[in-house]
């Protein structure tokens, strides 16, 4: 015996005989039927909001509502099943018109014999459009990550350069102040208004870093960390940058897995996420941390995440503005109250550690972003920095050794050089790679010490290093960039003698060549 296929049935019709007439085609034809039934408008508008239904058999015209209007509610109500018109109303220009209004079929009343049949179709019609629509769904949704992708890569890489270049701006600006500085009087007006330029540069210096990390140019020192230890050590930075009404609650699972993390950019992250929720909280509210372990099916295998929640009860995203909520430079707030960069970084570092970012958010309610990071990772080289600006000394470092100077940029091969004769050491300039390695190999046992920038024209850095280092093994040799060195520096990160970033302070600079200089 055939198993009877169930169906679930709502009629749209004021004749009890037609209904029974249909009920028995679609029993003769094999469906266990479970059904409704509007006799009227009011019927009809009253039963919708509780709609369970596969298929809608609707007369084309009701004594208070047509099978048009029928439609026409059901596209205002979001309703989408299939539906089919039956009449008695043998008219062409009906039927063409019912199909063009969302009908899936339209059958005639003295054709109702074939009812099962045509119903099954319009099922299987309905069925096959919502895998097309899911289908072109998954696909736009694809196309749209992917392009999101693009974007925020292209737009990395326009960050990284203009940071380059602000960079060297603010060397050169830092290099002149620290100049004028040491020529002016302490009790000088003007000397304090140098040391306001300094310290507005390194405010600028925190802006470029943020920037280069977005552009993913800061490079990422991998560290093994229980999440939840980080969150709880990284409380007391965060409760600063809350306001007293704002209540911090903690839901951290135990024995959560261990992750692969940059420490300092991870709370970047923290601090980032945290500012915005106080923003959208106005000072009152609750902002939750919490942390979970996510096991992640692939078609292949299964990967296993760390899931950290950072939610807040504050005014939500719009729907419309999420999809730009990582845009850099997109903000929402007032000009001059926000840059745009806190969420982009986010986006950035969260990507750059092999997870990724969603985000729930409901107006009034407030916004919850969730972020995913592989509970295993390989271990990245560990790449040390000797200089930062933020560990500027203020004792002279003096020599009299020669050095050579490779950098492209002329107002750094004008102020850099000129300070270091300040401090008594000999300094020749080359604007590339390839004249800096021309000067060297004219005069190798005069030149003690090499000071390369990594971007300059000709020959990197790295690269007029392992040229250097083929006519002289143990040339002392500082490197300067802004960006990571990433892969490249890896094999001859332990012969480099020093690596200063940018931007950096002229004085920092005299000790640590000082200190290369003196190393046996």
């Amino acid at each position: 015996m055939t198993e009877r296929r169930k169906l679930k049935v709502f009629f749209l019709e004021d004749n009890p005989d037609d209904v029974e007439l249909e009920l028995y085609e679609l029993k003769r034809g094999g469906f266990d039927v479970i059904y409704e039934v509007a006799r009227n408008r009011d019927e009809f508008l009253k039963k919708l909001p509780d709609l369970d239904a596969d298929i809608i058999l609707a007369d084309y015209v009701l004594p208070d509502i047509t099978g048009i209007e029928a439609i026409h509610i059901y596209h205002e109500k979001k309703i989408d099943i299939p539906i089919i018109f039956i009449t008695g109303m043998g008219d062409e220009q009906i039927a063409v018109e019912s199909l063009r209004e969302g009908a899936t079929d339209y059958i005639l009343k003295k054709n109702i014999v074939g009812l099962s049949a045509r119903v099954s179709r319009a099922i299987e019609i309905f069925v096959e459009r919502k895998a097309k629509e899911r289908a072109e769904a998954e696909r736009l949704q694809f196309q749209q990550l992917l392009f999101q992708a693009q974007k925020m890569e292209s737009i990395g890489r326009l960050a990284s350069g203009v940071a380059h270049d602000f960079n060297n701006i603010l060397t050169g600006i830092l290099g002149f102040s620290e100049l004028s500085l040491q020529d002016t009087p302490e009790d000088s007006p003007v000397h304090e208004r140098l040391k306001t330029i300094s310290a507005l540069c390194k405010r600028g210096a925190t802006l470029i870093r943020q920037l280069l990390i977005f552009g993913r140019k800061i490079p990422i020192e991998f560290k093994k960390i229980n999440i939840n230890s980080f969150i709880e050590e990284t409380l007391g930075l965060i409760r600063h940058a809350v306001e007293q009404g704002i209540e911090i609650k903690l839901d951290l699972l135990d024995g959560v897995p261990e992750i692969n993390a940059d420490t300092g950019q991870l709370t970047q992250v923290l601090v980032n996420l945290t500012l915005n929720a106080t923003e959208a909280m106005n000072g009152k509210g609750v902002l939750k941390f919490k942390t979970e372990r996510c096991i992640i099916s692939r078609t292949d295998k299964t990967e296993d995440y760390v899931c950290l929640s950072v939610s807040d009860t504050g005014c939500g995203i719009p729907d419309y503005d999420i999809p730009k909520i990582f845009d850099l430079f997109y903000t929402t707030k007032e000009v001059g109250k926000g840059t745009g960069l806190g969420l982009a970084i986010v986006y950035s570092v969260v990507n750059a550690h092999g997870g990724w970012i969603d985000v729930c958010s409901e107006l009034d309610k407030g916004t919850t972003f969730k972020i995913y990071m592989p509970a295993i990772q390989q271990e990245s080289a560990d790449l040390s920095y000797v200089s930062d600006i933020a560990g500027e000394k203020n004792v002279m470092s003096t020599g009299n050794e020669t050095i050579l100077f490779v950098e492209d940029e002329e107002s750094l091969r004008n102020i850099c050089p000129a300070v270091l004769n300040r401090f008594g050491y000999n300094v020749v300039s080359a604007k590339d790679g390839e004249e800096a390695l021309k000067i060297y190999k004219s005069t190798p046992r005069k030149i003690d010490l090499i000071i390369s920038d990594m971007v300059i024209p000709k020959k990197s850095g790295v690269e007029l290093f392992n040229e250097l280092k083929a006519i002289n093994h143990d040339i002392k040799f500082i490197l300067v960039t802004g960006y990571s060195l990433g892969e490249q520096f890896e094999n001859i990160g332990r012969e480099i003698k020093a690596v200063i970033k940018k931007p950096y302070s002229i004085i920092e600079m005299a000790h640590v060549v000082r200190e290369v200089l003196d190393r046996p």
